[in-house]
């Protein structure tokens, strides 16, 4: 990827990351432990694996897990998913795959890093919070593989997706009207390809559509 590419991939991963957490799961209400700063630190690091070069990833991925080893302090529960969360940034960084599958590894190791997050302030993760993640990612991963299904196939799934998500009281018809936009826009059959970094701004997107609905009723 070009520099600027990598640069919004970072980011966009980033804001993956956190926007969920803060904004909705801990609703701005942050409890703010030495535990938590280090594995903001971790997921800072792990964002950066995107814009080092190969002789410095070893030396940010050992930052990353010296400051997710710090984060499980007292919560030893988290240190498997920390440790998945390195291998992911290290098999990303140093193996050739697919970009489609690029895409959906990263959007994995997103949700398991807000997953990690979640836990290291509130003690705590529920199905509620798991829903919630699902109707930010599920989307993003029908627009992504959206030319691989058979025609229609993706509209379906979108419209089971909504329905789950209102059904569960969840998203309301503003957020299901977004929902839709944004598919439309990332959707892989387009005959024109967008950047990558694109995809991964979709969740994000999603995430503060589903805030300002629900800050609105």
């Amino acid at each position: 990827m070009k520099k600027i590419d990598q640069s919004a991939y970072a980011i966009a991963f980033l804001g993956q990351a956190l926007a969920y957490p803060f904004l909705i799961a801990m609703a701005l209400q942050v409890n703010w432990t030495f535990q938590l700063v280090a594995l903001l630190f971790m997921t800072t690091c792990l964002a950066g694996t995107t814009l080092v070069s190969s002789n410095k990833l070893m030396f940010l991925l050992l930052l990353a897990g010296v400051s997710g080893i710090i984060g499980t302090i007292n919560q030893w529960l988290l240190l498997p998913l920390i440790i998945v969360q390195i291998v992911i940034a290290f098999l990303l960084q140093t193996q050739k795959m697919p970009a489609l599958w690029v895409d959906t590894v990263v959007f994995g190791q997103a949700l398991l890093l807000q997953i990690t997050l979640i836990y290291a302030s509130l003690h705590f993760f529920n199905r509620t919070m798991l829903l919630d993640l699902a109707l930010l990612y599920l989307p993003a991963l029908i627009g992504l593989w959206a030319n691989r299904f058979p025609k229609w196939t993706d509209l379906i799934l979108l419209l089971v997706v909504a329905i789950l998500g209102y059904v569960q009281q969840r998203i309301n018809f503003i957020a299901i009207g977004g929902m839709f936009i944004i598919v439309t826009v990332i959707n892989s059959r387009r005959p024109f390809k967008l950047p990558r970094y694109i995809y991964q701004f979709s969740p994000l997107i999603m995430t503060l559509l589903l805030y300002l609905a629900r800050m609105h009723g």
